[in-house]
């Protein structure tokens, strides 16, 4: 397998996102225009050297192997900001990164240039060639004094990306507001995090149509269980069902009755 090839050559049809689970909250995403996105990559093992985190699940993509047009991060934890992936993915020159003052701190002390740096704020929403982010409160209680989720518009689909917040039922109908078409939600339980029922519970109230749980099985030290995710879904909403990516799978999410193709996706999926 060639992660960065087949996301090289996936083409995406008008009206869908190609997305791309890299692992823990890592996505990278991709529009018909062939612009990428990515959020809270972690491709390193810069855990067990920082934290002691043993990294459990593979390593499919070296950061020395991308250079997404823009790169979101939702919090300086080090499984979200890779201290070790981010200086090298910047250093092809081409990626912007966003996110919070405190994520830019960071980032201006790992030498990324203030010209590829952009701050949000709570609330902020910017446009960049035609994609949509707003940035939205995460609650990750005292693990982090600052911590995001987005909402993305981009390939004719809106997603809300969790970051790592606990359950905050006044969060999720501030973003149902929105009218996501996506929810990608942490499911580890611990640290801060939902758990995998509150995770699904948060997808419904957002209204969400189709549902990614993310933010499990890196580390010994987290939980999460997708089977839970899916099943308290499945029991519990007729309008929302469960997308359960595996580690490096690419897959298509386009409205009802549209189709994709492409040599690199595996599986279309119709929200």
């Amino acid at each position: 397998m060639n992660l960065a090839k087949e996301l090289l050559e996936t083409r995406v049809s008008a009206g869908e996102i190609g997305m791309c689970w890299t692992g823990q909250a890592g996505f990278i995403l991709k529009d018909n225009n062939r612009r990428t996105l990515a959020i809270d990559l972690y491709l390193t093992d810069c855990g067990e050297r920082y934290k002691g985190f043993k990294r459990m699940a593979p390593k499919l993509l070296s950061p020395m192997e991308i250079a997404p047009d823009y790169y979101l991060i939702t919090h300086t934890h080090f499984d979200h900001l890779d201290y070790d992936a981010v200086p090298i993915i910047a250093s092809a020159g081409k990626t912007m990164f966003i996110g919070p003052a405190s994520v830019a701190e960071k980032l201006r002390e790992m030498m990324i240039p203030e010209e590829r740096i952009m701050v949000m704020d709570y609330g902020d929403t910017i446009l960049m060639d035609g994609i949509r982010v707003t940035s939205v409160y995460a609650d990750h209680n005292h693990m982090v004094p600052e911590s995001f989720g987005y909402v993305v518009d981009m390939g004719g689909q809106r997603i809300y990306f969790s970051g790592d917040t606990c359950f905050r039922q006044d969060i999720f109908e501030k973003v149902a507001q929105m009218e996501p078409d996506i929810f990608v939600g942490c499911t580890n339980g611990m640290f801060g995090n939902m758990n995998a029922e509150e995770a699904a519970k948060a997808a419904i109230i957002v209204g969400a149509k189709a549902a990614i749980p993310c933010h499990f099985w890196m580390f010994l030290e987290h939980h999460g269980c997708p089977w839970e995710f899916a099943e308290y879904l499945e029991k519990n909403s007729d309008t929302c069902r469960p997308v359960i990516f595996r580690q490096g799978e690419i897959r298509m999410l386009a409205p009802a009755g549209e189709k994709a193709d492409g040599p690199a996706v595996e599986k279309v999926i119709a929200i």
